[in-house]
């Protein structure tokens, strides 16, 4: 026993150093596999389903503008295109994505605090497992692939830039690596400006010149792309920089009727939503990272939308980003501040004790949100619907509700008449152009059902129209039943497909 247990120790001390950055890898790896498996072949995540597809097919067969396609933040749909180009199914792509890239940023996290901030490979791996598998993370994980891509660059950013001097070398993959978070994602991009801007400050205040001129050049080429990509948004297609999406039931058009007390309600309850469960580290940890200017830029800035809706009530959708993608992206900076305050208590009886239930309060609400339906869900998660889905099983659509939405989208495809087109809202949209004919489609994402109808009625009033909806009583979205002009044809669980009949 002796000889075995020195024999792991002499292999620990030897390979240890890869050990951690791997645990690192595979925990949120495997983590995010869970929700992947008990989906069965569905896919996790409303944008996957409801943009990644829709875009990604749309794009491919009818092509797409450079302007169109840099306004985005393309890098993931230039990949999605890429590997659906070579003939892998873009839902295969997409289930193996969301596992891979959360296990990618809890790499990524690992480094930085590792490297960036020399925390011991232990605390490191701490920072690692909860920035990427607290309840708030593991929402991101469920459909941000883009969020998270430009978050492991700019993990990996921050990791240089914590160095007091920077080589050639290091300052052109540094430029690399901020262009390819302006490539990947807009608001991330932003963030990581908001730390090079308090860098630059700093720096200017303690007048080094040399570091000040270095970050300065290698910012130049990102941040070029970021003001193309603004200017293409807001002057050539005169659209916000980033468009918002009504998720899940009821959606953020009831939003615009709230109250402004309403508003501040609303961003400052969700703040309180998503960390409450971290507060008895906070208090510990927020103290002792004083200098560290990364984390506190990043969190003056995401605070600032949340000040400008106590302000006014305009600013709520101001450039259409909603606070809450803000307030969501305050986990990783709030995560390692949580570390620091798990590591600063002293180990006695009553400090374990206390670990043991901020832990536990927070496994419960992770595992939960990872293996729990939608219908059996944590009443925690009842809070903020619109902004955090019940359970990781579900995308447009809950999993009890997806052989529904598969078997109606095959009868329909089989039984309606030959001169008939599907209306489909934004939530059946991306499963219809993987199963059915696209050019028998509507899309009228979050129209008025019936001003769409009267629309096409009017274009050509001999074609016959569909519709494919939850059963009346059960609907999603704020719509639990169909209109009176819709009758039913078919139904697969709470799933149905409608006719329009004309009424007099």
């Amino acid at each position: 026993m002796t000889q075995a247990w020195n024999s792991a120790n002499v292999w620990f001390r030897q390979n240890g150093y890869l050990l951690f950055p791997f645990l690192a890898f595979i925990i949120p790896l495997i983590v995010r596999v869970v929700p992947e498996i008990l989906m069965n072949q569905y896919l996790v995540g409303f944008d996957t389903i409801g943009y990644y597809i829709p875009n990604t097919i749309n794009w491919l067969s009818n092509g797409v503008s450079f302007w169109s396609l840099v306004s985005t933040a393309p890098l993931v749909y230039i990949l999605l295109m890429g590997i659906t180009t070579i003939g892998v199914p873009i839902t295969v792509t997409l289930k193996i994505l969301g596992p891979l890239i959360l296990g990618l940023l809890g790499f990524a996290t690992y480094y930085y605090a590792h490297k960036g901030l020399s925390w011991s490979a232990k605390k490191s791996l701490m920072a690692a497992i909860l920035s990427t598998l607290y309840f708030v993370a593991l929402r991101i994980s469920w459909d941000m692939f883009r969020s998270e891509i430009a978050l492991i660059f700019l993990f990996l950013t921050l990791t240089i830039l914590q160095k007091n001097r920077v080589s050639i070398k290091n300052g052109i993959l540094l430029s690399l690596l901020m262009a390819l978070v302006v490539f990947s994602h807009q608001l991330v991009a932003i963030i990581m400006f908001a730390i090079i801007t308090a860098m630059i400050i700093n720096y200017s205040l303690k007048r080094e010149k040399a570091e000040l001129s270095r970050i300065i050049v290698y910012s130049i080429p990102a941040a070029l792309i970021l003001l193309l990509i603004i200017y293409i948004n807001y002057f050539v297609f005169s659209s916000p920089i980033m468009s918002y999406s009504v998720n899940y039931s009821g959606g953020f058009e009831t939003l615009t009727t709230l109250s402004h007390i309403e508003l501040i309600t609303n961003t400052l309850g969700f703040f309180v939503f998503c960390y409450l469960p971290l507060v008895p580290l906070l208090i510990f940890g927020l103290t002792r990272s004083k200098r560290n200017i990364h984390f506190k830029a990043w969190m003056i800035w995401a605070v600032i939308p949340i000040l400008l809706v106590i302000l006014s009530p305009n600013a709520f959708f101001l450039g259409g980003v909603l606070p809450f993608r803000w307030i969501l992206l305050l986990t990783y900076p709030l995560s390692f501040y949580a570390v620091e305050g798990l590591f600063a208590l002293k180990w006695n009886w009553n400090r374990i004790a206390y670990k043991v239930a901020v832990g536990s309060i927070i496994g419960i609400l992770s595992v939960g949100f990872l293996v729990l339906p939608n219908n059996g869900a944590f009443g925690y998660f009842d809070s903020y619907p619109t902004y955090v889905p019940k359970s990781m099983l579900q995308n447009t659509v809950q999993l009890s509700d997806c052989q529904g939405t598969s078997d109606a989208l095959v009868w329909a495809q089989n039984n309606m008449a030959s001169d008939g087109f599907l209306l489909v809202h934004e939530a059946f949209y991306g499963w219809a152009m993987i199963a059915f004919d696209r050019s028998r489609l509507v899309p009228y994402f979050f129209e008025n059902l019936t001003d769409v109808v009267n629309t096409q009625v009017d274009k050509n009033s001999s074609n016959t129209l569909y519709l494919i909806w939850w059963v009346n009583g059960t609907g999603w979205y704020g719509q639990t039943t169909v209109p009176a002009m819709f009758k039913e044809l078919y139904s697969s669980g709470n799933i149905a497909i409608y006719q329009y009949f004309k009424t007099n």
